[in-house]
């Protein structure tokens, strides 16, 4: 889950928006997590939408090219499952076009080994109805299906720590 200060939204284009229930947004660190919005851009419109960490703590970044639907409106699904590993903490979701942010929100990721303070927890009733639900529809290409996009995830992280450990070992 991802939970959202709705103080940290910054809608550049005043016209996009994440849909969201109540006043934060969740997503859980499981695959099939979806970011579904609306934005005032013309029907296949590429658009991005990016998941990054904040802070130092596990930094990640995934993110999907999507093309813009019927009245604006946009869907992406990511595997967050590689982040339920991680302690929970704050991510970003923005909204990209041209390389540039045109909508951000502050969240913050909700995985299975949350801090012990946290009042969160991910919600795995709907992650196996997700699973239940995607392996039961057949599935078809449409021109909103998101395009992977290559980011640092948490693999790429660790093996970016392991080569530059060997280069300063070696002294390189």
């Amino acid at each position: 889950m991802v939970a959202l200060s709705l103080s940290g939204v910054v809608a550049a284009d005043s016209g996009t928006a994440i849909d969201h229930a109540g006043d934060e947004l969740t997503l859980d660190a499981v695959d099939g997590e979806h970011v579904h919005g609306t934005t005032p851009f013309a029907p296949g419109t590429l658009i991005g939408v990016r998941v990054k960490s904040v802070g130092d703590t596990h930094p990640f970044l995934v993110s999907k090219a999507v093309r813009v639907g019927e009245n604006g409106s946009f869907d992406v699904t990511f595997d967050l499952s590689e982040m339920a590993q991680l302690r929970g903490g704050p991510v970003q979701v923005s909204v990209r076009r041209d390389q540039q942010p045109i909508y951000e929100e502050n969240a913050t990721l909700v995985t299975y080994d949350m801090p012990e303070n946290s009042t969160l927890t991910p919600d795995i009733r709907d992650a196996a109805t997700a699973e239940t639900t995607s392996a039961s529809t057949a599935t078809t290409a449409d021109a909103s299906s998101g395009i992977d996009v290559p980011g640092f995830g948490a693999g790429v992280g660790v093996a970016a720590l392991l080569v530059a450990s060997f280069v300063a070992a070696r002294g390189l």
